[in-house]
């Protein structure tokens, strides 16, 4: 057994979860991408569903930890440039940043977030996915102590926040848009537009 088939598996995985999506992945179109027996995929993994889960675990992890470092809200409401502005703006350059750098990934997210909702994928997903939604919905809940026209709305800004992002990013795997600087600047802008007018 090679040192570095679990991470051949992982890898050959993703690209495969990614591309077809999970539900149509066999786990024998795994084992051949990666050229080993199901033995040694179930040796690592166990079954297909754990395979998923270690993936996502590993991937999520470093998408939490980025978004940990971007969504610290630092108040300075007298000064708008400097105040909330600046925060979406960098959690949406930040975002788009990690998406670019894990496409495959980034893909396979925006997959399972909208696979059926008792899917064995959804369920195994949501255990990762939330942490995102806690972590906006908290940033939003920061800014909502200072701005006090946000309370009460937080989680559906988060959401709201996130779909935004993540629709943009699905156009941009497709072809139809860029997710560069003056994108991100635009969207936090119509964005700040609506929860603030």
């Amino acid at each position: 057994m090679k040192n570095n088939s679990r991470n051949d598996i992982l890898k050959w995985a993703l690209t495969l979860f990614s591309q077809k999506g999970y539900e149509s992945t066999s786990p024998n179109e795994i084992v051949e991408a990666v050229g080993i027996t199901k033995p040694t995929l179930y040796y690592f993994f166990g079954d297909k569903e754990g395979l998923l889960d270690s993936l996502l675990s590993e991937n999520y992890t470093k998408l939490n930890e980025t978004l940990d470092r971007l969504c610290t809200y630092v108040p300075d409401p007298e000064n708008y440039a400097n105040d909330v502005n600046p925060l979406l703006i960098r959690v949406t350059k930040g975002i788009f940043e990690f998406a670019v750098a894990n496409k495959e990934f980034y893909m396979l997210n925006i997959s399972l977030n909208s696979a059926p909702i008792a899917s064995k994928s959804a369920v195994i997903a949501e255990k990762y996915s939330c942490r995102q939604h806690e972590t906006l919905t908290q940033m939003f809940a920061s800014i909502s102590a200072i701005h006090k026209n946000l309370e009460g709305k937080e989680e559906a800004l988060a959401f709201r926040f996130i779909s935004l992002l993540n629709a943009h990013i699905i156009l941009w795997f497709r072809g139809k848009g860029d997710l560069s600087d003056t994108v991100a600047e635009s969207i936090v802008k119509g964005f700040m537009h609506g929860i603030f007018s």
